[in-house]
């Protein structure tokens, strides 16, 4: 079996273990002992792990790019409407780990790189403004759900390496500033967000 044929079997494998995982309801289960909410909890983590790796192989494996690139765009457009609809929890809930998974796959194969830079990097900008408004709970409790994923697929695409550094380490020192500065409440609250969204993207420009 050559290398990319089993890639192609892994990604599809992984895909299949993740969505089992993510979409377990043993948490749900009022009947069932405390005990299984919290491997409920860690079944969501590994289907985290095992939705990105999915992602990645299925990148990188499969010689129809356009296949992959349609499916990441479906992902991306039901990640953001399990975030932003009136959908159950366990739906809802899955949002974070559909938008990181598809945000990987679609910035490895889109051709329309410009575009694709423009637009993550307008969704971090939203996301940044998410944070700081006050008239909705929700798109501030969603403000990361678009900030991290923006930042995967502008670190991915953008042929400017040293940009989407300088970018990242902006985010970092930010996020830094604000959680060690003791004087405005919002800006600490929202540091962390800035400081993990800078980290991921400076984390994906250095390994891609």
């Amino acid at each position: 079996m050559s290398t990319q044929k089993r890639n192609q079997i892994l990604s599809i494998s992984f895909l299949v273990i993740g969505s089992v995982f993510l979409y377990n309801s043993l948490g749900n289960i009022s009947s069932l002992p405390k005990v299984f909410s919290q491997i409920d909890v860690l079944l969501k983590g590994i289907a985290f792990i095992a939705l990105s790796v999915a992602a990645i192989l299925a990148s990188i494996s499969f010689q129809n790019k356009l296949y992959v690139l349609l499916s990441s765009l479906f992902g991306l457009v039901i990640g953001f409407s399990f975030l932003y609809l009136p959908v159950p929890s366990l739906l809802s809930g899955s949002a974070f780990h559909i938008l990181f998974s598809s945000a990987i796959a679609f910035g490895m194969t889109t051709t329309s790189k410009r575009i694709a830079a423009t637009v993550s990097l307008v969704v971090v900008c939203v996301g940044i403004g998410f944070l700081y408004q006050t008239t909705s709970e929700l798109l501030n409790n969603s403000a990361l759900y678009l900030i991290i994923p923006g930042m995967i697929v502008f670190a991915l695409v953008y042929s400017k390496k040293v940009v989407c550094e300088r970018i990242s380490i902006m985010l970092i020192a930010l996020g830094l500033i604000s959680l060690c500065q003791p004087f405005l409440i919002v800006f600490y609250q929202t540091g962390f967000q800035l400081l993990l969204g800078g980290l991921t993207g400076f984390i994906v420009v250095a390994h891609r």
